[in-house]
């Protein structure tokens, strides 16, 4: 009897820590109501819409469409992937890509078409909406005003105001990755110099090539996107041009072991 009464009381206090659990949040976030966009421009000219609802939405087959009406919405015209939904570390939501989202060149445009995406989810039921746009690491504008690299343009929309429209202009510009490369090869060339058995000579390289690796890593990194934006490079290659000046990080570290190994051995002459 005993036994069964406090079966029954662990069952009560699991039930009610549950309950507490699911109340405090366990569960994870929940979408704030209405409707949601986040639309990702890459430095390849392609891109990317996620989308998904706080609310109202009862299949996975009617966010899909929804999420592919809002999507052509956003590109007009242009050539879209099959639309999937994805479980998301939240919630649901559903993701198109879409190839050729914008034409690169010296200055791509690309045009916030708010009145046709508030169409589509006004006849859905979802008057109102937030949109985030992600650009490539470039310098953007929105008429007169400009944005440094890596600025997010983002709208709330409510049911009764304006929706977001506008042109968004990128300007790509080569010269802060042309002195990136110009530094890396100093440091490349420094640290290499750092090897000769002339130390002064050693030791100057090995300053010269910490100072520069150390410029590139401490500077804009990720500048490469411009060559993919004005249309030099795509795919792989651009992956590839992107990453480069992180390999100013191993150029640090060999330069410090040579500069303490120089060091070292000229407190230990007599």
């Amino acid at each position: 009897m005993r036994s069964a009464l406090g079966r029954k009381r662990w069952a009560v206090l699991l039930a009610a820590l549950l309950v507490l659990a699911v109340g405090c949040g366990a569960g994870g976030p929940r979408p704030t109501p209405g409707a949601h966009i986040v639309l990702v421009l890459r430095a390849d000219g392609s891109g990317r819409v996620d989308f998904w609802v706080g609310g109202g939405m009862h299949s996975d087959r009617a966010l899909r469409d929804l999420g592919e009406r809002v999507t052509a919405a956003l590109f007009h015209g242009k050539a879209l992937r099959p639309t999937t939904v994805e479980p998301g570390t939240a919630f649901t939501f559903a993701r198109t890509e879409v190839p050729q989202a914008y034409g690169p060149g010296r200055h791509p445009v690309f045009g916030v078409a708010g009145n046709d995406v508030r169409r589509a989810l006004v006849a859905a039921g979802y008057p109102g909406y937030t949109l985030l746009i992600r650009l490539p690491r470039v310098r953007t504008s929105i008429g007169s005003r400009t944005r440094p690299p890596g600025f997010e343009y983002s709208w709330k929309t409510s049911p009764g105001g304006p929706p977001p429209t506008g042109l968004i202009v990128m300007h790509p510009r080569l010269l802060h990755w042309a002195v990136e490369m110009a530094l890396l090869a100093a440091a490349i060339a420094g640290v290499m110099t750092g090897f000769m058995n002339r130390p002064r000579i050693a030791f100057a390289g090995c300053a010269v090539g910490l100072v520069a690796a150390a410029t590139v890593l401490a500077s804009d990194a990720v500048s490469g996107d411009a060559l993919g934006t004005l249309g030099y490079l795509s795919g792989t290659p651009l992956t590839l041009v992107t990453k480069l000046p992180f390999a100013a990080l191993p150029l640090i570290v060999l330069a410090m072991i040579r500069l303490l190994r120089l060091l070292t051995t000229r407190a230990a002459r007599p």
